[in-house]
């Protein structure tokens, strides 16, 4: 009885304390008008239904058709609702019973007849069905009538987005003493053609919770309110939006409306939602970003090219590369596990990019011309299979972004040091080792005799004829004792069995071992290089970090081998792409992990991985290395390894027990066709070489019975070999090479250590290695890691006749919008991205800047100047205030395309200021409020209402940045994928930005208030109205929980004294206002009653926390007005 009574007081305090409740029911009824197809709705139409349509069903049932089939016509909305000879094709009312439904599962007439629909194609109709058949509002098609020609350039000068921003001035107002602000007159002078006035302005605490909440998400407190009211200066309202402009919160709140449009989520969704590595470090950007007012320019380049800037953005504070981050958004996207069809999947995430990018920055529904040119605007299919080169030519990866750009200085200074070491010791080598060189027969045949003679170690004799040696002077006995121990110890050396083979013939013979793959290439015409590093070209070259260094080893370069105690030289005898021991101590800081069940995440890779340029599969695929690696053939850019399939595409090598370069095979048949590229990766601190990547039917075998390579006598071949490699010969043969990295693997064969010209060569090799340990101790080794992409090699992809990737049209060029100027790489190599980020932000680009300043607009006015935010074609919305758009998008690009000086601009315009209140007279005449005759009241988005619950209960958290707390679970919230790890009921007093988005499991609150999924941009939410959101705010346990706890602050706030300061407290810190005479009676009397009622409460927290209860509840509190 006790629980209904409480339950009743509550009810009845809500009707006595929503006086704006009739106000916020009546301002939601004037948004719902007649039903009408919205720009989204439209979009799906374009995207999903009219190439289905075209492709199954319009040779038989369109305009077009030569012979009608069962006098139905599907080209047309009403035609297919009039339907053919068995009626309407399709029932609004009873979407599920659609004779068009019937038809294509097969359950009465089986349409299309000769294949039957895929199943996501038929939930895709059975969905446009249930959403009333939305339909471009077009002419239609007479019979007949024969396709419309695809013209651009007509395209382009119909439509008014694509012409260039005016330079406008603002228009001459009658009613000049409302304002001089010039966007105001461009609102004015619209309201004066229709005869109407402003709205009066807000008192000062209504506009000071309308820029509070606009500005930072939160509400303002007591404190806050008091210091605006007791400012009387002319200027005390732009007092108050510099300071918010410049508080942390600010970029919190408007990263939120950013992160709508990038379709931010921290797991890939899908079947299994597995985790999206490190995601918040994305968030995490934007919000510093938009803090520190970067650029929009800056911002856009950072998005689209951040990897590729030659003075990337650092962080202030820890110097790390800020603009790399900004890439992630091209992966933030949904992944699918072991796709059946990886080529198919590829083009489905391509789109998805696609989509958002050209959405986010242009305005535009590109992906609208995925299957034909678009249906209305000045996009072909060209321009959008032109943009997939751009990712076909770039790569997903984990960067070091903390260390990446101070590592990459230091990268460079090791390169540079080496380079400078190599030329000093080159002349330093020959002097060392002239002794041996010069006597090099003298020595073999004596050291040859004497270990035939002595077959024991370091016996009396042995020593007694060595010292002989000493005594005549013409050899050293200890270079000699060396020889004896070699010969001894090494009987069959590989390269010493050449050389004693040529010593022991009489005429000329072969120098060294004839090469292992000496069969001509061009023998083979089933095999192709894919890359070999001893001559790959600069831009083939890719590698994910430093330990590969800038470049691979060419064929003679000088290497410093620190694999022992004393470093020593040897020679590259052959080009490699090297792994160099300087960075093996790189540590990845760990990363929160939920459900990480990707293979390639069981292993090291940020900055550690080689890759390949890519190729299309057409054979056994085979690369040469030595050493313990991982490699992982990336297939059509699928990097979601786990479940069942492509497994075979990820392989370890081991490396050969001798030390030597192998052939390693990897089964790539089922992938014939594909596009791939192979990534290598150490395995842990594992020397590596890669030498060559091929594909073919077979390896090249060993050809022993080719012997071409013939040359002098050891010693004129040994001085030879040091000319070549002195004088720095451009092309040095391989037996030269392999000679000088002989004597240099052997050196105390050819001199003594003591010598003065070896303890130079010695001093040079120790101050390198001294130089290059000063280096590393400069090396980050330890960094955090993000997603972002990283450039490939440069490719260009086939339109995909009606989307289809099994049926490839002409390869097109990667270009931006040819409406747009079309702009190309200027470079063959490489992705172009960076100079795709410039064709975005031209000045004369008539699209980013007008996109930009609409969003701000809609996010401050609650309407778009284009309603339409995210599609500014054909089938969105026109501008109504086309002029003031130009204004402000030309006024934003002037003055330094500043987000925040927009944003104070337009707040401090009395259009902003007026009062939301709406009357009858001019709702008639202007009944949507487009000509913005007053302020549009608006509802609160649901991280708003939250993060405003935790500021007013005292448990906000306003920690910035880091891993995202992890979503609470409720027990309704189960399926496949469900995290292991249940976030707290608060989130931890987190803002609502920084809980973690996980698509399969979104908070039921915020999907409550419209929070969008995160699948495709959404820049302007839904606003819905229904009981959910009433129930949570009734029912939910967190807000019981903040109600609780508000409750407990109210009686330990300071300077609360009486039952009326307690009450007044909490209206102002929720409603930003003072009660009214009589919701202060009302209050004080429910408090009253409640004490009566339930005397045992001595500490009163449940009934201070029922009143807060309750005002958590007003509509009041949940909108502005």
């Amino acid at each position: 009885m006790k629980q209904f009574i409480r339950i009743t007081s509550l009810v009845l305090l809500l009707i006595g304390l929503s006086r704006f409740s009739n106000s916020a029911e009546k301002e939601q009824g004037t948004a719902e008008t007649a039903p009408r197809f919205s720009s989204a709705q439209l979009e799906f139409f374009e995207k999903s239904i009219r190439p289905l349509l075209a492709e199954h069903c319009y040779e038989c049932h369109s305009g077009q058709s030569k012979r009608l089939e069962g006098g139905l016509r599907l080209d047309a909305r009403s035609l297919l609702l009039k339907g053919g000879d068995s009626g309407p094709a399709a029932e609004l009312k009873q979407p599920h019973d659609s004779l068009l439904m019937q038809a294509v599962r097969y359950e009465s007439y089986e349409m299309p007849p000769d294949t039957r629909l895929k199943p996501e194609q038929i939930a895709a109709l059975s969905r446009w069905v249930e959403m009333g058949l939305p339909w471009p509002d077009e002419k239609t098609p007479a019979a007949s009538e024969a396709a419309r020609t695809f013209d651009l350039q007509q395209r382009k000068q119909e439509h008014w987005a694509w012409q260039p921003v005016k330079d406008v001035k603002p228009p001459t107002v009658k009613h000049k003493n409302w304002s001089t602000h010039p966007v105001d007159h461009f609102i004015l002078a619209k309201l004066e053609e229709k005869k109407l006035h402003p709205s009066a302005p807000v008192d000062k605490r209504t506009i000071l919770r309308r820029l509070c909440f606009d500005l930072t998400g939160l509400p303002p407190t007591p404190e806050q309110i008091q210091h605006y009211l007791a400012d009387s200066s002319p200027n005390a309202t732009e007092k108050v939006v510099d300071r918010l402009l410049a508080s942390p919160r600010f970029g919190e709140r408007w990263a939120r409306h950013w992160l709508d449009l990038m379709r931010y989520a921290e797991s890939r969704g899908h079947e299994f939602d597995n985790d999206a590595p490190n995601a918040y470090q994305y968030r995490d950007y934007v919000i510093r970003a938009l803090n520190a007012d970067l650029p929009y320019d800056q911002f856009v380049t950072e998005h689209i090219a951040g990897d590729l800037l030659p003075q990337p953005r650092l962080n202030p504070e820890s110097q790390f590369d800020e603009s790399v981050l900004a890439t992630a958004f091209w992966y933030l996207g949904e992944w699918v596990h072991s796709p059946v069809d990886i080529r198919k999947d590829e083009t489905d995430r391509f789109d998805n990019a696609i989509d958002v990018m050209t959405k986010s920055f242009l305005g535009m529904t590109v992906s609208c011309a995925r299957c034909h040119d678009h249906k209305f605007d000045a996009i072909s299919t060209k321009d959008y299979y032109a943009l997939y080169g751009y990712l076909q030519s770039s790569n997903y990866h984990q960067v070091r972004f903390e260390s990446k750009a101070h590592n990459q200085k230091i990268a460079k200074q090791v390169e540079q040091l080496d380079q400078r070491q190599q030329e000093l010791l080159k002349a330093k080598i020959k002097p060392a080792f002239s002794e041996g060189i010069q006597n090099f027969s003298k020595y073999y045949w004596e050291a040859k005799a004497l270990a035939e003679k002595y077959p024991a170690e370091n016996t009396a004799a042995l020593e007694a004829e060595l010292q002989q040696q000493a005594v005549q002077g013409t050899l050293s006995p200890q270079i000699l004792k060396n020889w004896v121990r070699f010969l001894k110890s090494n009987p069959d050396h590989s390269q010493l069995m050449s050389l004693r083979f040529m010593l022991d013939s009489e005429e000329d013979s072969p120098l060294l071992p004839p090469s292992p793959f000496a069969k001509n290439l061009a023998d083979k015409t089933d095999q192709r290089v894919i890359i070999d590093y001893a001559q790959s070209a600069p831009e083939e070259f890719i590698s994910d970090g430093f330990i590969f260094g800038m470049a691979p080893r060419s064929r003679g370069t000088l290497v410093l081998d620190s694999s022992s105690a004393d470093s020593h030289l040897i020679l590259q005898t052959e080009g490699a792409a090297r792994r160099d021991p300087l960075w093996n101590d790189l540590v990845d800081t760990k990363s929160p992990q939920l459900n990480q069940k990707n293979k390639l995440r069981s292993y090291p890779r940020a900055g550690r991985t080689l890759r390949t340029p890519t190729f299309e599969v057409r054979g056994a695929v085979n690369y040469r290395v030595k050493g313990d690696c991982w490699v992982y053939a990336c297939v059509d850019s699928h990097r979601l390894l786990f479940g069942p399939l492509h497994g075979s595409t990820l392989k370890k090598v081991q490396a050969s027990p001798h030390g030597k370069p192998v052939w390693v095979t990897h089964d790539l048949s089922r992938y014939k066709g594909h596009r791939v590229h192979l990534e290598f990766t150490p395995i842990d601190q594992s020397p590596l070489e890669v030498y060559q990547v091929k594909q073919g039917a077979s390896l090249l075998e060993p050809d022993l019975t080719t012997v071409s390579l013939t040359g002098p006598k050891v010693p004129l071949a040994l001085e030879t070999a040091f000319e070549e490699f002195v004088s720095g010969k451009p092309d040095p043969t391989s037996q030269s090479i392999a000679l000088v990295n002989w004597v240099l693997t052997h050196p105390d064969l050819f001199s003594e250590p003591q010598s003065p010209a070896r303890q130079d060569l010695k001093a040079g090799i120790d101050d390198w290695q001294q130089q290059r340990n000063a280096l590393k101790k400069s090396i980050r080794t330890a960094s955090q890691t993000a997603m972002a992409i990283m450039d490939g090699s440069a490719e260009n992809d086939h339109v995909l006749i009606r989307g289809s990737h099994q049926n490839t049209g002409p390869i097109v060029e990667r270009r931006f919008l040819e409406a747009l100027g079309g702009a190309s790489p200027g470079s063959k190599a490489g992705s172009g991205r960076l100079e795709l980020a410039a064709a975005i932000n031209a000045p004369e680009n008539p699209l980013t800047h007008r996109v930009i300043v609409n969003r701000i607009w809609a996010h401050l006015f609650g309407r778009g100047i284009v309603p339409s935010v995210d599609n500014f074609g054909v089938l969105g919305e026109r501008p109504s205030h086309p002029e003031l758009l130009d204004f402000l998008a030309l006024k934003f690009l002037e003055e330094g395309r500043s987000l925040k000086q927009m944003i104070k601009y337009l707040v401090l315009t009395q259009t902003y200021q007026q009062s939301s209140t709406t009357t009858q007279d001019v709702a008639e005449v202007d009944p949507d409020n487009t000509l913005l005759y007053r302020m549009p009241l608006k509802r609160l988005e649901g991280e708003a209402i939250r993060d405003a619950v935790l500021q007013i209960s005292g448990r906000l958290d306003e920690t910035r940045y880091g891993p995202s707390i992890p979503v609470h679970l409720t027990k309704f919230m189960d399926g496949r994928g469900k995290p292991p790890v249940n976030g707290p009921l608060d989130g931890a007093g987190r803002r609502s930005i920084y809980i973690q988005v996980r698509r399969n499991f979104l908070s039921p609150m915020m999907l409550a208030y419209d929070t969008p999924s995160p699948f495709s941009t959404m820049g302007r939410r839904n606003v819905s109205n229904v009981p959910a959101q009433a129930l949570i705010m009734m029912n939910d346990p967190f807000v019981l929980q903040q109600a609780e706890l508000w409750g407990k602050r109210v009686l330990t706030e300071s300077g609360l004294q009486t039952t009326e300061d307690r009450i007044r407290w909490m209206y102002e810190s929720a409603l930003g206002r003072l009660p009214t005479p009589e919701e202060l009676q009302t209050a004080r009397e429910f408090i009253e009653q409640q004490m009566k009622t339930n005397p045992s409460d001595s500490d009163q927290t449940r009934i201070w926390s029922e009143l807060g209860h309750v005002i958590f509840n007003l509509k009041e509190f949940i909108y502005l007005f």
